[in-house]
């Protein structure tokens, strides 16, 4: 496990991103996407499936940057239509599933207690309001924020809205790829790192600290 180093001490509120971090949708995403891309294909919308590695690849993007990553032959009105499909169907499977980590509940309930939880995804709002409500995690989180939320047009947007609200609370971004640790360092917001399948090497290695599991993180936070 990772030193906590001075850029996190103090922190007073903790911001997550999602997928990867606290939840894990993509078996669910991939099944998502292989129902959509049939349902393209039959009607001559796309000629293949995404592989599993771009619909990761994809994973941590803006709704429209997701969609150009996963079917860049397509237009935008199709994008629009298929990502629509897609919302629905994955809507439809988060209300009735769980997907937390193992361990995230109790983190976020033991972390409640000494911090203020917030939300930073690139998510649309109908998809936070799932995640949160599932295993009743919207319990613990003091500021619910998505892109969708806030109407950003990048996580960097998120943060700075975070800001606003925390009002001079020292905030930390913990998240599991690039885009997070780029969001944090545009927002002037330090940033934990959080290994995860979905990163390529090397994505993490601008994080003031990095740790192998989420559930690392109150170890890390009490130095």
């Amino acid at each position: 496990m990772a030193e906590q180093t001075e850029a996190i001490q103090g922190a007073q509120v903790l911001a997550f991103d999602l997928d990867g971090t606290l939840i894990d949708t993509s078996d669910a995403m991939l099944e998502v996407y292989h129902q959509v891309f049939e349902e393209a294909i039959e009607s001559g919308d796309a000629q293949e499936q995404p592989s599993k590695e771009e619909i990761y690849a994809s994973f941590g993007m803006i709704g429209k940057e997701a969609w150009r990553k996963v079917a860049p032959d397509m237009s935008e009105e199709q994008h629009r239509k298929y990502k629509q499909r897609h919302d629905d169907l994955l809507d439809e499977k988060m209300s009735r599933d769980s997907f937390a980590l193992p361990g995230v509940p109790e983190l976020l309930k033991e972390l409640s207690r000494h911090y203020e939880i917030a939300t930073a995804s690139n998510c649309g709002e109908g998809y936070l309001n799932n995640v949160l409500r599932s295993d009743d995690l919207g319990e613990y989180v003091t500021y619910k924020l998505c892109a969708g939320v806030v109407e950003a047009s990048e996580k960097s947007e998120v943060l700075e809205e975070l800001k606003r609200r925390a009002e001079g609370k020292k905030i930390v971004m913990v998240g599991d790829r690039k885009s997070d640790i780029d969001a944090a360092r545009k927002a002037g917001v330090p940033v934990i790192g959080v290994e995860s399948e979905f990163a390529e090497p090397g994505e993490l290695d601008e994080a003031d600290a990095v740790i192998g599991r989420i559930t690392d993180l109150p170890k890390l936070l009490k130095g």
